[in-house]
């Protein structure tokens, strides 16, 4: 009968393989299962504080055998071997330190690794190096207290030191000198510092470091620097936890000198901060004031929107300058964020104050009607009007030297106004809003308005008791002043009315009459009823209107 053919299963392989090694068998199976994957390239080598050595293999290796040689050279000896390798993190670590023969000298040594993974072959890897050197650090840490306070915030790490012979096993203490690196994380409320200090050891292989961290120490670390030639230092040991009791609780009251207050000057705050302690709320003396403009916030580490603050006295009291800005509408007073301060709730004192805000016009206009009416219309800008806010047209006929009111009154909610009153012939005008809570007060620009002054100098109607539907002549004289002194009028464009009896109205029965260079004018009218006449002045621009008496005519 032909012998089989058939291959062996792949799982059939691999456990032939995994037996041969348990069955103590040294030298690779002649078996070998086909590679499933890539080989494994990334391979380094570590000497471990304690001496382990570490081997950056995969657990899943079917076979490791770690190598300490005498050295580099290919007839070189074994110094130690072994293949008890256990998981150590991701890695493979020798279970127990490797021990070389008594008298080897001390230094670096070469390493081969031979190992074997799922789906590979048997492999060596000779890149690395193992230390065979005395190990230097840090041994046990601790505070001389369980937390730090208010009252007593410095607090003292000590720790010890190891040195650590392989040749011998022996272990003592680090020499007298020896530096320490320690690094402190220290959380503050959510904010967080690193605090790094060098301690030096003593005669008897401790040290000592004293620190004020005014927060909780998070585990940090600690190792040794700059250490002697052929000395190995040990990896940095973690610090203790020492946190920060923030169990105090303290009360503050506070005044502000004034309500209302202009941006960039100052308000002073006073008041006084207690404490609680065993025998009731005493003064707070020696803490920190300070003055915001925002409400303090739970879990803050800093004070935001400082407007000012000092330390409070022997008594607790406190007085110091603060300096709002136009978005203050209150300043709240309390101690600086602690982490030894009861935050939760954080105490503090409002006091309300209003700072007015800057204001504009836009728009911005004066004007001097022909009848001599000033009219002033704008907008307090940019803002809407919390309430209806004062604002006063003025005037000064003395070239701005003094001003005077012409009219009192106030914008709406949108903040605009208008303000009317009789002005003068020539004067300066301006608008002024007053300080208010909301607004800081505020000159409108001066502007300058003047018209001239007209009248009807002479002004007939002849004959006068003419025909019902006859003609009259209407006549007269208009003059202008100028520079104070009355002058005709030349080319001032009139208007004829009439008002008939009995009547209300008037009706106007010409537009067209015209000054001569004398300033005369003379129109032929028809008398159609009995009826009052009048001739007014159409007023061009930068003249004032003007108008005739009025004259009663019997038409016969």
């Amino acid at each position: 009968m032909p012998r089989s053919t058939r291959r062996l299963p792949h799982a059939f392989v691999r456990a032939a393989a995994v037996f041969a090694l348990s069955a103590g068998v040294t030298v690779p199976v002649v078996i070998h299962a086909p590679a499933a994957h890539a080989d494994w390239t990334s391979i380094t080598g570590t000497t471990e504080d304690d001496g382990r050595y570490t081997v950056t293999l995969p657990s899943s290796a079917l076979w490791v055998k770690v190598s300490v040689m005498s050295s580099a050279a290919a007839d070189a000896t074994v110094l130690a071997s072994t293949e008890e390798l256990t998981p150590s993190g991701s890695w493979l670590s020798t279970k127990s330190p490797v021990v070389l023969p008594e008298g080897t000298a001390l230094g670096d040594y070469p390493v081969r690794v031979d190992y074997r993974l799922p789906g590979e072959t048997t492999k060596r890897w000779t890149a690395g190096t193992y230390g065979h050197k005395p190990h230097i650090g840090v041994g046990k840490l601790s505070y001389d207290r369980a937390a730090t306070t208010w009252d007593d915030r410095r607090a003292v790490l000590t720790g010890t030191t190891t040195l650590w012979n392989p040749a011998t096993g022996e272990r003592t203490t680090a020499p007298e000198g020896t530096k320490v690196q320690v690094d402190l994380p220290i959380e503050n409320n959510s904010s967080w510092r690193t605090v790094t200090a060098v301690a030096i050891v003593g005669a008897d292989g401790t040290f000592s470091l004293p620190v004020t961290p005014n927060g909780s120490i998070q585990h940090g670390s600690a190792k040794v620097v700059e250490t002697a030639p052929g000395l190995d230092p040990d990896n940095p040991v973690t610090t203790p936890h020492l946190p920060a009791s923030a169990t105090l609780r303290y009360r503050i009251s506070s005044n502000v000198s004034k309500y209302r207050v202009l941006a960039s000057t100052d308000v002073r705050v006073t008041g006084r901060v207690e404490r609680l302690t065993p025998d009731g709320w005493k003064p707070f003396a020696g803490v920190p004031v300070v003055a915001t403009g925002l409400e303090p916030g739970y879990g803050e580490s800093t004070a935001v929107n400082v407007l000012g603050g000092i330390t409070s006295a022997a008594d607790g009291t406190f007085s110091f300058n603060a300096r709002p800005y136009y978005v203050t509408d209150a300043v709240y007073t309390s101690l600086r964020p602690s982490p030894y301060f009861a935050t939760n709730p954080r105490p503090y004192d409002k006091n309300d104050i209003v700072v007015p805000q800057p204001l504009s016009y836009n728009p911005y206009r004066i004007t001097l009607d022909a009848y001599g009416k000033v009219t002033a219309t704008g907008k307090v800008s940019p803002y809407y009007c919390d309430k209806a806010q004062p604002v006063v047209l003025q005037y000064s006929r003395d070239g701005g030297r003094t001003w005077g009111t012409l009219r009192s009154g106030s914008t709406d909610y949108y903040c605009q106004y208008t303000l009317s009153a009789w002005g003068y012939t020539d004067a300066r005008y301006r608008v002024h809003h007053p300080e208010t809570d909301q607004f800081v007060a505020k000159t409108g620009a001066v502007i300058r308005l003047a018209r001239y002054e007209t009248r009807f100098s002479a002004f007939t109607i002849t004959p006068t008791r003419p025909v019902v539907n006859g003609k009259m002549t209407v006549s007269g004289t208009v003059q202008r002043k100028v520079n104070g002194v009355w002058k005709p009028f030349p080319g001032a464009k009139l208007a004829l009315y009439l008002k008939p009896k009995g009547d209300t109205q008037w009706y106007w029965v010409t537009k067209s009459i015209t000054t001569n260079t004398y300033g005369n004018f003379s129109y032929r009218a028809t008398a159609y009823e009995d009826a009052s006449w009048i001739v007014v002045l159409q007023p061009p621009a930068g003249y004032f209107f003007s108008e005739s008496a009025v004259k009663y005519v019997d038409a016969r």
